[in-house]
C-alpha cells in the first residue's frame, strides 16, 4: 500500500521524457513550456496548456461547446459520442482572444480527444471559428494536432475537408489573414486541408507533418525513408512551411504577424520601412528557423 502511495506521489510530481527517459519535476517541465531541456524533444500540450502561453493573461474566451449533431452509425459509436458530449470535450476548442495585445480568433485541436481526428463536430467548430472571424474581422489563429479524419464516421468525416476549406476560402475573399501552426503531429485529412491552406504556415521543431505516415510509406514502397521524413525542418526546405519556430519565441512572433497584418507598429520597429525590413529578416530563406 506504501509502495503505491509513494508511486502515485510520484507521479503527481514528475514527468519523465518520452525520448531520453529523463525524469523532470512538473513545475519545471511547465517552465520549459513542455520541452526537454535535456534533449530538446517536444511533448504534446492540451489546449489549455496552448493557451496558457501563447495568448495574454485572462485574455482568451472560450466559447461554449454545444451538441452539434447526432451520430448515425452504430450503437456504439452513439455511446461515444454521447459520451464526448457529457465530457463537454471534442477534439477541438476555439475561442477569442489577445496575442500580445493583438486581437484574433483561434482554434486549437486537442490530440487527447479522439487523436485530434477531423470528425463532423469539428468540422462544425472549426465553420463557426471562420464564422465570427467574418463578422469580427479578426484573423484567425489554427493551432493543430490531429491523426486525420475521424475514419469511424467515414464519408462523413472526409466532407468536414470541404466543409472547413469553403471557411478558409470565404476567409480569403473577404481578406481576412489567417496563421497556422502545425504541431506534432499533423497528418492526414487535416494536413491536406485548412492546416495548409493558412496566408502564414508555421511549425513546432521536429513535429511530424504528413498525409501518411513514414511507418506507412516504407509498409508500401518498401523503401527506407530518413529519419527526417515529413519533419517540420524538411519541409521548410522543400517549401511548405514558412518557418520553423520553438515555442519560447512563438507568442512574440505570431504577436508580430498578426500586428503586421493589421498595418500597426510592433514595439521597437517603426513604421517607416522598417517593419517590412524586420518580416522580411524573420522569414528570409537563409535564416529559417528560430533558436533558443
Amino acid at each position: 500500500m506504501k509502495i503505491i502511495d509513494l508511486r502515485e506521489r510520484a507521479l503527481r510530481h514528475w514527468v519523465r521524457c518520452e525520448k531520453c527517459g529523463l525524469p523532470l519535476e512538473k513545475s519545471r517541465f511547465k517552465l520549459h513550456l513542455g520541452v526537454c531541456p535535456s534533449c530538446g524533444h517536444y511533448h504534446r500540450l492540451t489546449p489549455q496548456e496552448r493557451v496558457d502561453y501563447l495568448f495574454d493573461p485572462r485574455s482568451f474566451h472560450l466559447e461554449a461547446f454545444s451538441p452539434l449533431w447526432k451520430e448515425p452509425m452504430l450503437a456504439s459509436k452513439e455511446e461515444a459520442m454521447k459520451e464526448s458530449i457529457h465530457q463537454q470535450k471534442e477534439a477541438m476548442v476555439w475561442g477569442r482572444g489577445e496575442i500580445e495585445s493583438q486581437a484574433c480568433v483561434a482554434v486549437i485541436m486537442d490530440f487527447t480527444a479522439y487523436g485530434g481526428s477531423l470528425g463532423a463536430a469539428v468540422g462544425e467548430l472549426f465553420y463557426r471559428a471562420c464564422d465570427l472571424c467574418l463578422k469580427s474581422g479578426n484573423p484567425l489563429l489554427i493551432v493543430t494536432a490531429s491523426g486525420g479524419a475521424r475514419v469511424q464516421e467515414g464519408t462523413l468525416a472526409l466532407l468536414q475537408m470541404a466543409k472547413t476549406m469553403v471557411g478558409m476560402t470565404l476567409l480569403k475573399e473577404a481578406g481576412i489573414p489567417s496563421i497556422s501552426l502545425l504541431c506534432d503531429p499533423t497528418c492526414g485529412g487535416v494536413t491536406a486541408s485548412f492546416a495548409t491552406a493558412a496566408d502564414f504556415i508555421l511549425a513546432e521543431p521536429g513535429a511530424l507533418i504528413c498525409f501518411s505516415g513514414p511507418r506507412v510509406v516504407e509498409q508500401t514502397t518498401g523503401v527506407q525513408l530518413p529519419a527526417d521524413f515529413s519533419r517540420a525542418e524538411k519541409l521548410y526546405e522543400r517549401g511548405l512551411v514558412d518557418c520553423v519556430v520553438p515555442r519560447i519565441r512563438q507568442r512574440p512572433v505570431i504577436g508580430e504577424l498578426l500586428a503586421f497584418l493589421r498595418g500597426k507598429e510592433v514595439e521597437g520597429i517603426d513604421s517607416e520601412g522598417k517593419r517590412g525590413e524586420e518580416m522580411a529578416r524573420l522569414y528570409a530563406r537563409d535564416k529559417p528557423i528560430f533558436t533558443q
